[in-house]
């Protein structure tokens, strides 16, 4: 069963293409149908519809990475370079070089 009648259907089919601003619009018209029913209510009748770009996730780096921090580490104590985490003998080479 549908909550949405053909004169609904209509004005949504006159408002393409529809974003999230026009489908808060039409539903603070409709009794009882939000903004995300009305949404998914076009994508259903194949009307068109214009999402909201995705925010960019910020690239932003504060001081060094933790990839740069285990090259320094195992460059001062000569270790040998490969990728990932200390093994448990670097750890412990680390900590001979404390003491």
């Amino acid at each position: 069963m549908s909550n949405y009648t053909d004169e609904m259907v209509a004005v949504m089919t006159a408002a393409q293409p529809l974003n999230l601003e026009k489908a808060k619009e039409l539903a603070a018209g409709w009794e009882g149908i939000n903004h995300q029913s009305v949404i998914s209510k076009a994508r259903s009748l194949g009307l068109e519809y214009v999402s909201k770009p995705k925010r960019a996730a910020s690239k932003k780096v504060m001081g060094p990475t933790k990839a740069d921090i285990l090259f320094s580490i195992r460059d001062q104590l000569g270790l040998p370079d490969r990728e990932g985490d200390l093994t448990k003998a670097e750890l412990s080479s680390i900590l001979e070089s404390f003491a």
